[in-house]
Order: structure tokens, then C-alpha cells, then sequence
């Protein structure tokens, strides 16, 4: 006899194939999609400025905002994914709908009111001006004799 009990299925996929692989399966995808983060992003720097790409296709630019506080950047929004089925069910469904947040420490002190944004394929590229004691500088070094 052992004390672990069998998890309960959690959805209508793993009731019906009931081998515990099909489980495994079911259970890792709905761990992927617990931990999806949207919109994704990516942050680079330049020698003036950092540069944060955040994939975000399908978003009308009026459900969207954006703020720079300190050395945060803010990005939250709505994503409509379409209208819902009418006596039908999806099979597959990966793009969510509904209101999203994101904020992202920027890796330097920034200049937030000179901060330009566009939005160009799905890709919303937002510069943000480093402030200049954020600027990489060159420091001499001195050589001493003895």
C-alpha cells in the first residue's frame, strides 16, 4: 500500500485518454501556459539609450499605455482575440484575451521624460535616453613608476 494518491484529472483531455503519459502531458502544458508571460520582451542597450522591444500583435494602440517611473518601464493594455464561439469549442487555443500588465526594471538610471515609443509589425520599440552619469565613460589610467 502507498501513501501517494493519483492526481485527479483536471480536464476533459485527460479523462479521456487515460494512460498516465496523456496526463503528464496535459499537466505540463497547463504549467507552460501558467507561466506564459505577455507581451514578451527584450532589452538592449546602445551607448545613449536603452531599446525595449515587446511583441505585441493584434493590440490597438488605444487599449494601450505606457509610463517610465524612475528606472521602471510600464506597458499595460487590453488584447482582444476575437469573438467567442457560438455553440462550438476551441481545440486549440494559445493567444489569450483580456487585460495585461507588465513592468521591467530598466538595467541603468534613464531620462523618462525624453522617452519616444512606436509601434511598427506587432513590435512596440520604446527608447528610453540614458541619463548621463548612467553613460559608460572612458577613465585614464595612470601609470606610476617604482
Amino acid at each position: 500500500m502507498t501513501n501517494m494518491q493519483e492526481p485527479q484529472r483536471s480536464t476533459r483531455e485527460a479523462s479521456l485518454w487515460p494512460d498516465s503519459e496523456a496526463r503528464r502531458q496535459v499537466r505540463s502544458r497547463q504549467r507552460r501556459r501558467a507561466t506564459r508571460v505577455f507581451p514578451s520582451i527584450i532589452v538592449s542597450a546602445t551607448e545613449d539609450r536603452l531599446i525595449v522591444r515587446a511583441e505585441m500583435p493584434g493590440i490597438e494602440l488605444e487599449q494601450l499605455e505606457l509610463s517610465v517611473s524612475g528606472e521602471v518601464l510600464s506597458i499595460q493594455g487590453v488584447r482582444l482575440t476575437g469573438q467567442s464561439l457560438e455553440g462550438g469549442w476551441y481545440h486549440q487555443r494559445e493567444r489569450e484575451s483580456g487585460g495585461f500588465s507588465r513592468a521591467v526594471r530598466l538595467p541603468a538610471q534613464v531620462d523618462g521624460d525624453r522617452t519616444e515609443a512606436s509601434y511598427q509589425a506587432g513590435v512596440l520599440t520604446v527608447s528610453v535616453p540614458l541619463r548621463q552619469a548612467a553613460k559608460p565613460r572612458q577613465i585614464p589610467i595612470k601609470v606610476r613608476e617604482g
